[in-house]
């Protein structure tokens, strides 16, 4: 079973995708932003990450930065909203695996989850 870290500061987009994936055969862990997601990944190891770009305390950008720093090589999908598109290449340029466009649906987020496998 895949364990997935699901990073966005939106409590909506938790039950979303939480719902999308319900019966997916994974295990979600959510965060509300990157300091959160950081303290998460001190306990467990994920195999992908997604990642809102904008949030409070940490933002997705400097979360992927961290990880890469520090030798972390886990699958990091970038969740970008309309208009990011500039920030969300750069974090392709940091290591991030892939990008994921709001809104998403249920086959999008499968795919991504498939394409780390």
């Amino acid at each position: 079973m895949k364990k997935i870290l699901f990073v966005d500061d939106d409590p909506n987009m938790h039950r979303m995708v939480e719902l999308f994936l319900r019966s997916a055969g994974v295990e979600l862990i959510f965060a509300g932003n990157g300091r959160s997601a950081i303290k998460h990944m001190e306990n467990h190891r994920f195999d992908l990450i997604f990642s809102d770009i904008q949030m409070p305390e940490m933002d997705g950008i400097t979360l992927l930065k961290h990880l890469r720093e520090k030798g972390d090589a886990t699958p990091f999908v970038i969740v970008s909203a309309f208009g990011q598109e500039s920030v969300a290449e750069k974090a392709l340029a940091l290591g991030a695996s892939d990008i994921v466009n709001k809104p998403f649906d249920r086959e999008t987020l499968l795919a991504k989850i498939r394409k780390t496998e």
